[in-house]
C-alpha cells in the first residue's frame, strides 16, 4: 500500500535539508562498537529489518532482546495485517517487531513512547485485583506488538474493569536514548532527527546492504541533497563520523579527481612528488563508537588470466580517473574537426560558383562574337 502519510512527512526533509545528515556512516552495522555505544547511555536500538544480518550477536549481548526493535514499512504495517511477516521475522532474528500504524519516517512519536514506557516504573498492584486483563499476579509489560491497529499505546495501560485507584509511581525523567539504523535517508534518518529529543539520538547510515536498493532514482536524489548540505557546511565524512573537509576532499572522504589531476600535472611539471593536501585532525566524539576497518589480506595473481584481470582493473581506474580529459579533448577536437569541414565547404561552394559564373561570361562573350 501507499505510504501517503509517511510522504508527506518526508517534505519537511527536503524543506530542512539538514535533517537527512546521519551522525555516523557505516558500509555494515558489524563496524559499530555497540558496548561503547551501550556504556555512553544509550538504552535502545531500532533496526531496520535489512540491516538485521551483521554483527546480530554482539548487538543482542550490548543492549539485550527487550532494549532492540525492528521497525520495517513492509513487516508490521497495514500490509502486514495478520502480523504474518512481524511474527516470523521476530521468530527468526528474536527481537520484537514493531506494530505501526503510519510508516516510517511518521512513525517517531510510537517508538518513542514504546521505549519511555520501558523505562517507566511498572505500575503498583491492588490486592484484590491487577490492572491488566491477564492472569493475576502477571507483572505489568509494554505495549504488546501483536495488538491491532485500532489500538493506541496508551489503550494498553487501561484497565478493563472498574478498579480502585492505584497509587503510581513518578516517571522516569531520563528520556530514552535511541540507536536509529537505517539505510534510507528519507526514512530512517529523517525519523531519527524528528523524535522528541533529537540531541539524545544517534541516527547511524549502513550504506552496503545485502540485496540491491530499491527506487535507485530517490536513493540518487537523496545522496545529492546530502552532498550539497554538506558541501555546504565544509564537511565530509572520514573514517564513519563528520569532520572538517580538507582542501580537495570530497564528501565520501576521498581526494577528488580535478586534485588528483592537478597533483599529476605538478608532478610532472615539477619532476618531484607532490603529496595530497594535509588532512585536519580528527575530533569527532562518535568516532570512538566506529571499529576501524579489518586489514585486507594482499592478493597476488598466480595464473594468466588473474594477472590480466590484475591489471584490466587498474587500467580501467585511472582510464576512469582521466576519462574527463579524453572527453574535453574530443569535443574540443569535434569542434574543431567540424569547423574546418565547414570552412572547406564554404570554399568548394565558392569556388564552383566562381567556375559557374567565369563559365557564363565566356559563353556570353562567344555569343556577342558570333552575332
Amino acid at each position: 500500500m501507499s505510504n501517503l502519510h509517511g510522504s508527506i512527512f518526508a517534505l519537511r526533509g527536503l524543506l530542512r535539508p539538514g535533517l537527512l545528515v546521519p551522525s555516523v556512516k557505516v558500509d555494515t552495522i558489524a563496524r559499530l562498537d555497540f558496548a561503547a555505544l551501550k556504556r555512553a547511555g544509550y538504552t535502545g536500538a531500532v533496526f531496520d529489518r535489512d540491516n538485521c544480518l551483521d554483527a546480530w550477536t554482539r548487538c543482542k549481548s550490548a543492549f539485550g532482546r527487550k532494549n532492540m526493535l525492528i521497525v520495517s514499512n513492509s513487516a508490521g504495517t497495514s500490509d502486514d495485517p495478520l502480523g504474518i511477516q512481524a511474527e516470523s521475522l521476530a521468530y527468526n532474528l528474536g527481537v520484537p517487531v514493531f506494530r505501526h500504524k503510519y510508516k516510517k519516517p511518521a512513525c517517531g512519536g510510537e517508538i518513542f513512547r514504546y521505549f519511555h514506557h520501558k523505562q517507566t516504573p511498572s505500575l503498583l498492584k491492588s490486592e484484590s485485583a491487577g490492572l491488566n486483563s491477564g492472569p493475576q499476579g502477571e507483572a505489568d509489560h509494554p505495549p504488546s506488538l501483536n495488538d491491532p491497529f485500532d489500538l493506541t499505546l496508551d489503550a494498553v495501560f487501561t484497565p478493563s474493569k472498574p478498579e480502585p485507584p492505584a497509587v503510581i509511581p513518578p516517571k522516569s525523567t531520563q528520556p530514552p536514548r535511541l540507536l536509529i539504523i537505517g539505510d534510507r535517508l528519507l526514512t530512517d534518518i529523517l525519523l531519527s532527527n524528528t523524535l522528541p529529543f533529537p540531541n539524545d539520538h544517534l541516527p547511524i547510515w549502513t550504506t552496503h546492504l545485502w540485496k540491491t536498493p530499491d527506487l535507485p532514482l530517490l536513493r540518487f536524489i537523496e545522496h545529492g541533497i546530502l552532498r550539497l548540505v554538506l558541501w555546504h557546511r565544509n564537511q565530509t565524512y572520514r573514517s564513519g563520523v563528520i569532520e572538517k573537509r580538507a582542501r580537495g576532499e570530497t564528501w565520501m572522504g576521498k581526494e577528488g579527481w580535478l586534485w588528483w589531476t592537478r597533483r599529476w600535472v605538478l608532478r610532472v611539471a615539477r619532476r618531484e612528488l607532490v603529496p595530497p593536501e594535509p588532512i585536519p585532525l580528527q575530533t569527532n566524539p562518535f568516532a570512538k563508537f566506529v571499529l576501524p576497518r579489518p586489514a585486507a589480506v594482499p592478493w597476488t595473481p598466480t595464473t594468466r588470466l588473474e594477472w590480466t584481470w590484475y591489471y584490466s582493473k587498474i587500467m580501467a581506474k585511472y582510464a576512469g580517473k582521466g576519462s574527463w580529459i579524453v572527453l574535453a579533448w574530443a569535443w574540443f577536437g569535434l569542434r574543431s574537426a567540424v569547423s574546418k569541414s565547414w570552412a572547406l565547404g564554404a570554399r568548394k561552394v565558392r569556388e564552383a560558383r566562381a567556375r559557374k559564373a567565369e563559365k557564363a561570361a565566356v559563353s556570353q562573350s562567344a555569343e556577342v562574337k558570333s552575332s
